[in-house]
């Protein structure tokens, strides 16, 4: 699932993952399970924002390139 949506899309989810885990509603197994897609969601959300900021450096001194 994580792989198909977006990192705004995967933030509301990690939300609503940890709103639900923190209610203490859920069996055990459950639990585990909401616990294991956040952790996915989470390394997605990293990636993420690895590759923006990889990118915001890369426009950033090619910029300073074509100015300087």
């Amino acid at each position: 699932m994580a792989d198909k949506i977006n990192y705004e899309q995967a933030i509301a989810r990690l939300e609503k993952i940890a709103e639900t885990l923190e209610k203490g509603e859920l069996s055990l197994d459950d639990s585990i399970q909401l616990y294991a897609e956040g952790t996915a969601l989470a390394a997605k959300c990293s990636d993420e924002l690895t590759k923006a900021r990889l990118k915001i450096t890369e426009i950033t001194e090619k910029n300073g390139e074509n100015n300087g």
